[in-house]
């Protein structure tokens, strides 16, 4: 990726105004002109990180802790850059660290949302290009992760999977090749009815009870296909539903 790429800016799903984009551009200057080297940076990250960026990290442990009495994998519907498979592969070696069965799995087009249908509300953040990355992006983020599995507990025997393509085919086919796998946790961050409903169905049959589903847009008007989604699914079948305590507007659903 060029300095062009890295400074491009790409349209975000956010509730910030315009007081905090304000000030976040204090915060850029000041990440740009941190008077230390990047390996002081690598732990001591925290002096640039928001509040709202901290707190995703925590609803992510949070997310995490509801599954550690069970079996199964956790899968990334929506993977974007990453952070979120790498943040629950630290969160395995930090809450489970001898558990290496558990696979994470992440799915992505890494190209831009498609299959945006007429239940689904387009905007700059829902286009065909939104949420791209660039090319050869999950080259990238594997090596990433390559690290973490060097670094964590146990990391040699912990599989991490990235699936490049349209998850109305691929999250079929991933599960039609992996008959022993089960879901303990399904992160949906797709936002659009037609493939969020797909993979829900592919998901369903390795569910157990206390599998954990997270709905990253649930009852979100900008969003209103994951929505639909998730009615059409969990129809007539046994679940409970809560808010997360750190970011109330994402959903767990756990199976009965």
């Amino acid at each position: 990726m060029d300095q062009t790429e890295k400074n491009q800016k790409i349209p975000l799903h956010n509730n910030t105004s315009q007081t905090q984009e304000k000030a976040r551009e204090s915060l850029r200057k000041l990440f740009r002109d941190r008077p230390f080297s990047d390996e002081l940076l690598m732990t001591n990250f925290g002096l640039f990180m928001r509040s709202s960026a901290f707190a995703k990290l925590l609803f992510l442990q949070e997310a995490y802790s509801k599954i550690l009495s069970i079996p199964g994998d956790i899968c990334i519907f929506g993977v974007w850059l990453g952070q979120d498979i790498v943040a629950f592969e630290s969160l395995r070696a930090i809450l489970e660290p001898y558990n290496a069965s558990r696979k994470f799995v992440g799915f992505d087009t890494f190209e831009g949302y498609t299959g945006i249908g007429d239940n689904d509300e387009p905007s700059d953040v829902i286009s065909s290009t939104g949420y791209k990355t660039s090319d050869g992006y999950e080259h990238f983020l594997q090596e990433v992760l390559d690290y973490h599995r060097r670094e964590n507990t146990m990391g040699h025997a912990v599989t991490h999977e990235l699936v490049r393509g349209d998850v109305t085919s691929t999250v079929g086919e991933y599960f039609g090749n992996h008959p022993e796998s089960m879901v303990a946790l399904a992160y949906f961050d797709l936002a659009l009815q037609e493939p969020t409903k797909a993979s829900l169905d592919c998901i369903e049959e390795r569910l157990l009870p206390g599998s954990v589903i997270i709905m990253d847009e649930l009852n979100d008007s900008r969003y209103p296909g994951e929505t639909i989604a998730f009615r059409q699914w969990a129809k007539g079948k046994n679940y409970s539903i809560e808010r997360s305590r750190i970011l109330p507007d994402r959903s767990f659903i756990t199976m009965g």
